[in-house]
């Protein structure tokens, strides 16, 4: 698939090609081409020129294109062709793929709807002296100008969805916008930037260049043509891309690493907090930044919780030969809030090297004297859901060490101090829950984990787009959801002097 470069599909001028492999059978879906600096070259310089043509749209004639694009995505054929390959290629389940899907249009609507909100001010005259004690007169306004381009670094566990998170409010406000796939599978969200193009984004305003991040990252960062970064990624990625940025006072959002914990007292709902920790630990074969990663567990009901958890981990069914293309056939109208908590087929992970380094992750823990309660194997890029007991503290999976995959730690605590202790001793703070009947506890222990979200008695995966969503610590920096338009606009102070006389 060639890249989308100022309106036309680009091959790069090295023509090194990357493979696109499915991660459950190893077949090669498609191949995409390594920009270069030629590649890279024309879409910034077309990004420039882009950006002044789009930030002149007015926003009715931007929401007719967005009306469009909604129209797009409705379409039975254009729906199954990417949903096909977004699983494909991502070794995805059903439900994953849904989600996104369904969820881009109410994303690109809320953002319009912000922009038609992000007002700007006149202040009152004469509040204040000023520098020459006169401004009774003067007519001060505050507004909102887009920064410019905006380089969006997608990752690849929810790629389309995350693309709507950046592009749509820097659409919104009136950026030009560069996009990085993730180069395991890009397939999905460039067609979805074809189909954007076909609503009448212009081809120099939204542009996508493929390959390796440390190939493009640097190069793009680094570029003074690059206003802003929208990056979800490694914690190890965005501090580089922060150091980068910063050496020019250009704004970078990032969304990084976490391990997030989940507390559950004494006097928790057990039924409750076993559905929530189990269903959303192994969502998507665990490959979530926001899914509970820590389960930390009063000692009174370890058990209980234990066997619930066992419980629930022994109806997956692994997804080792499912038939893909019959399973979306047969769900493609289908809500995807109607698959939670249903019976859940367990997808792989994006690939067996991720699978493996889940593996020795849990190799690790096991070593550093945790006990393996079920799971445990790696079957090619699947892993079995795991559960480890008799985790202690001072194990690395209860600090930073994060576990993308399917595997449940459970910790055990004997106080509320000893819990949030735990919960705070991660270098990240991303989000986090606790589970307990007494809501003024929960309040409590909420306000004193260090995390951007705090979920009582629910999971640490909610999110809501009217949420400020963003994380503490090496957890990133800036927000999403409809915040998010203040990381890719700018404000300016008009001063119209004696204006009013």
């Amino acid at each position: 698939m060639k890249m989308l470069i100022n309106g036309r599909k680009t091959e790069s001028r090295s023509g090194k090609l990357i493979p696109v492999t499915n991660p459950v059978t190893g077949e090669v879906l498609d191949t995409v081409f390594q920009a270069g600096e030629e590649e890279m070259e024309e879409a910034l310089e077309a990004s420039v020129h882009g950006f002044r043509r789009w930030r002149a749209v007015p926003l009715k004639e931007k929401e007719k294109i967005f009306q469009k694009f909604y129209q797009l995505l409705e379409e039975p054929e254009k729906k199954r062709e990417i949903l096909s390959v977004l699983i494909k290629e991502s070794g995805s389940s059903i439900r994953n793929g849904l989600f996104q899907y369904q969820g881009m249009p109410e994303i690109f609507k809320g953002y319009l709807e912000s922009a038609k909100r992000y007002l700007g001010s006149v202040l009152v005259p004469g509040t204040e002296a000023g520098h020459d004690g006169k401004t009774e007169k003067d007519l001060q306004m505050v507004i909102y100008e887009p920064v410019g381009t905006v380089f969006s670094i997608v990752p690849f566990n929810a790629p389309l969805m995350l693309f709507a998170y950046k592009v749509a409010p820097a659409l919104a406000a009136g950026c030009a916008v560069i996009v990085k796939p993730p180069t395991s599978n890009p397939l999905a969200l460039m067609k979805v930037v074809e189909l954007l193009w076909e609503a009448g984004i212009p081809g120099d305003v939204l542009q996508v260049v493929t390959g390796s991040g440390s190939v493009i990252g640097d190069r793009m960062v680094s570029d003074k043509r690059i206003q802003a970064v929208s990056l979800t990624g490694s914690t190890e990625v965005g501090l580089h891309v922060a150091q980068t940025m910063a050496k020019r006072l250009a704004p970078c959002a990032l969304e990084l690493g976490g391990n997030d914990p989940f507390l559950v007292l004494e006097d928790a709902d057990i039924k409750a907090a076993v559905r929530d920790a189990a269903f959303w630990r192994m969502n998507s074969a665990g490959q979530v930044c926001i899914a509970p990663k820590r389960f930390l567990v009063h000692r009174s009901v370890k058990d209980d919780f234990i066997q619930g958890v066992l419980s629930f981990v022994k109806t997956i069914e692994m997804g080792f030969d499912l038939d893909v293309d019959a399973e979306l056939e047969k769900y493609l109208a289908t809500d995807f809030s109607r698959f939670a908590g249903d019976h859940m087929v367990m997808n792989s992970l994006i690939s067996e090297e991720a699978a493996i380094r889940v593996e020795e992750q849990v190799k690790k823990t096991l070593e550093q004297g945790a006990k393996l309660a079920v799971g445990g194997k790696r079957r090619g890029s699947f892993y079995e859901p795991t559960v480890l007991t008799e985790v202690t503290k001072d194990m690395d999976v209860m600090k930073d060490m994060e576990i993308f995959g399917p595997v449940m730690p459970v910790c055990v605590f004997d106080t509320i101090e000893e819990a949030v202790a735990i919960a705070n001793q991660s270098s990240f703070g991303l989000s986090g829950c606790v589970f307990t009947r007494d809501w003024k506890k929960g309040m409590e222990i909420a306000g004193k984990i260090e995390s951007g979200t705090v979920v009582v008695n629910g999971t640490g995966t909610y999110r809501n787009m009217m949420q400020p969503f963003g994380g503490w610590k090496l957890s990133g920096q800036g927000k999403e959801g409809f915040f998010t338009l203040g990381e890719v606009m700018e404000s300016k102070n008009i001063v119209l002097k004696g204006f009013l006389e």
